[in-house]
């Protein structure tokens, strides 16, 4: 008996987590038992000490596919401190690259594609 098709894409990227001032952040790869909309584009704040989700962040909209069954969604590359200390640096699989304001929590896009800005036609 053969077996049904299936989606599949490599896995995600692995992207160390960042410890700043006494708060880990990582790459959110359970945002949707969380209220997320979308497969990948969140960040998440944590203790390190007892595990508990501070809070969440959208950093980048993930394009939908439409009619397709399975989204397979658009995860982190890299991510890193800025060296002013208060902002994450963080680029996803596209190339899409993001500032987030840890202290506003706030992302904002800085360069490459971005899924919020129509593509150029040629």
């Amino acid at each position: 008996m053969s077996e049904p098709p299936s989606a599949s894409r490599k896995a995600p990227p692995h992207v160390d987590p960042v410890v700043h001032a006494g708060v880990r952040y990582e790459q959110d790869m359970r945002s949707g038992q969380h209220g997320g909309d979308q497969p990948g584009g969140y960040l998440v704040a944590v203790d390190p000490a007892s595990g508990e989700r501070l809070w969440m962040l959208k950093v980048y909209e993930v394009p939908t596919q439409a009619d397709a069954p399975f989204q397979p969604g658009r995860y982190f590359r890299s991510m890193k401190l800025a060296a002013d200390g208060t902002h994450l640096e963080i680029e996803n699989e596209a190339g899409g690259r993001y500032l987030v304001d840890l202290t506003a929590r706030r992302a904002e896009w800085v360069s490459g594609p971005d899924a919020r800005r129509p593509a150029k036609s040629r």
